[in-house]
């Protein structure tokens, strides 16, 4: 999986959000079931959540992807 530095480090936000968009593309590349990528994203917001990145911010950033 991802190695991800804590919410607060002093690396901007829009670098730690830069994984969410990494990790997209990178399981659309890979052109396997659907199921097989709901699961992978939901289980890096879950690692991005847990690391202190507020929700709302992930939730946004994932639809913003999906409606490309």
């Amino acid at each position: 999986m991802i190695c991800m530095p804590h919410a607060h480090s002093n690396i901007s936000i829009i670098v730690k959000l830069g994984v969410i968009n990494s990790q997209f593309y990178e399981f659309v590349t890979l052109r396997t079931c659907e199921r097989f990528f709901v699961s992978q994203m939901v289980d890096v917001i879950i690692l991005l959540k847990n690391k202190g990145l507020p929700l709302e911010i992930l939730l946004k950033r994932i639809r913003k992807l999906l409606n490309k």
